[in-house]
This record gives structure tokens, C-alpha cells and sequence, in this order.
């Protein structure tokens, strides 16, 4: 179910839910926003648990992933798959329950279908260049975020810097763990991204949509939200030094330590986002 990649969900909807408290001045209801999130990293549980299943051959060539749940045998194919259904099923059923076909269930579908487009044939899209990009870290990002935008405001009318903050920051982090698979790839005749662009364009391109994302946000800092959460924005970038070899050259990058550094410093800076908007509330 991997629980800590929960933190992409609850992050990207609290950022959006923040926001919707902070610049359009509505109050939020934390039950309805638990409700939501439980939706939502049910659904990524069960699409983890999909994806980890189509993928456990190849996986068990990985030289981390083969210690997986499903690669490594320690959970059968079949009893994976059950588990990925139900899963899917329940986040449905909790979806249908606080939003009766609205367009938090439009995000839960868009989110599925998206995801169903790329880990299972005949799409395939994780093995296609350029779109393999696209479908893992742009198309799910954003139906991540409006998630948290819907359950308060019924329309797609997110500030645009904002987008552009977290699809800059999460597409090049997308970009440069993928480079690290880029041998392991190219080894079992993958032709994604990685493989076929090479790792100097890559970077660039990583590069560039991290630039594009840390500008976004001082901009939104600027313009849509209290000043006080660009301190925030600066105070993260101190941890930069852990990310000095997944920068200069990810194909070495510790797979296991860099997992941890990365989630964990999100969830800093979530809880950050969300302690100032709490103290910004009238008393």
C-alpha cells in the first residue's frame, strides 16, 4: 500500500484545501477533508498494488525492487490483485459517498483511469517515451491537488502558479528518480524516456522544471498567499545538500535513503503550510 507515498496525496490536497482557506476566505471542513483523503490513498494503494503486480517480473531483475512485497514472493500474484480491487472498490464507495458522482469523483475516476492507461496493456504508457512522463507526473499531480481544491469549491479554478508549483517541482523529482532505472531499463529493452533521450537532456529537463517550480511558488507567495510562506519555501531549501547526487548524477542515486529524506522533508514542509494557515485563522 506503501503509506508513505501517501504523503503526494495529502500534501498536494492540503496545499489546495490551505489555499482555498487562505485566498477565497472558506471555511474548511477537516472532517469532509478526511474523508477525501481516505478516498484518495486508498485509490493510490490499490493502483500501487496494481502496479506492482503487472510489473513483478521485470521488478524481480530490479536490483531494489525485487525486494518488493510482490516480487520477492512474499505475496502472491493472485492475492495482490484481489487486494488492489478491493481497495479500488472501497475508494469508489467513500468518493461516491461525499460527492454522488460530483467532481471529487471526476478527480478519484480521472486519477484511475490514468493511471490503468499506465501500468496495464495495451496502453502501456510508462514503456512510451514523452508520454511516460506526462501520465506519471503531470496528469496525476493535478488530479491530486484539485481533490483537495473540489471538496470546498465546485470548479477546476486553481490559481495557476500554484499548479505550476507542484507539476514543476514533482515532474523534475519524477525526472531524476526515473533516471535511476535508467540501466536497469534499457538492460530489459524498455524504450521510456530515459532511455531514449539520454541522461544529459534529462537533467536538463529536470532541472528546468524545477526552476520553472521554485519560481512558481515565490510568485504564489507573492500574489495568492501570505508572504510569510516564502520563509517557508527558503527554509527548505537548506536540506538541498541531501540531494547533491540525486542532482549532479541520479543514475547513483540510494534509492532507499533518498526515499526517506525526500517524503519526509515534504511532510516538514506540508506541516509548515499548515501550521501557518492555522495561525493566520481570526481568533
Amino acid at each position: 500500500m506503501r503509506p508513505l507515498e501517501w504523503s503526494k496525496s495529502f500534501g498536494n490536497m492540503a496545499i489546495a484545501a490551505v489555499t482555498v482557506g487562505l485566498f477565497l476566505h472558506i471555511g474548511l471542513d477537516p472532517i469532509r477533508f478526511i474523508w477525501g483523503f481516505a478516498s484518495v490513498a486508498l485509490l493510490w494503494s490499490g493502483l500501487y498494488a496494481l502496479n506492482d503486480y503487472t510489473d513483478r517480473k521485470a521488478d524481480a531483475m530490479h536490483p531494489v525492487k525485487k525486494l518488493r512485497a510482490i516480487p520477492s514472493g512474499k505475496v502472491s500474484a493472485n492475492a495482490s490483485l484481489v487486494f488492489s480491487i478491493l481497495l479500488v472498490f472501497i475508494s469508489l464507495s467513500i468518493s461516491w459517498f461525499i460527492d454522488c458522482a460530483g467532481l471529487f469523483t471526476i478527480c478519484i475516476l480521472a486519477m484511475l483511469a490514468n493511471q490503468l492507461m499506465y501500468t496495464m496493456p495495451p496502453f502501456n504508457l510508462k514503456k512510451r517515451p514523452v508520454v511516460d512522463l506526462i501520465s506519471g507526473s503531470l496528469v496525476n499531480p493535478i488530479f491530486r491537488f484539485y481533490a483537495g481544491w473540489v471538496l470546498f469549491v465546485p470548479a477546476f479554478n486553481a490559481p495557476l502558479s500554484l499548479l505550476l508549483f507542484i507539476l514543476g517541482v514533482q515532474f523534475g523529482g519524477f525526472g531524476l528518480y526515473r533516471m535511476s532505472s535508467k540501466v536497469h531499463e534499457k538492460k530489459i529493452g524498455l524504450k521510456s524516456s530515459v532511455v531514449l533521450f539520454g541522461e544529459k537532456n534529462m537533467k536538463r529537463l529536470a532541472y528546468a522544471s524545477l526552476a520553472i517550480g521554485a519560481l512558481s511558488y515565490v510568485y504564489t507567495c507573492l500574489t495568492v498567499l501570505p508572504t510569510i510562506y516564502l520563509f517557508l519555501g527558503i527554509a527548505m531549501i537548506l536540506a538541498l545538500p541531501l540531494y547533491k547526487t540525486a542532482l549532479k548524477d541520479p543514475q547513483k542515486i540510494d534509492m532507499g535513503k533518498m526515499y526517506w529524506v525526500t517524503y519526509a522533508q515534504y511532510l516538514v514542509f506540508i506541516a509548515g503550510f499548515i501550521v501557518i494557515y492555522l495561525l493566520q485563522l481570526p481568533l
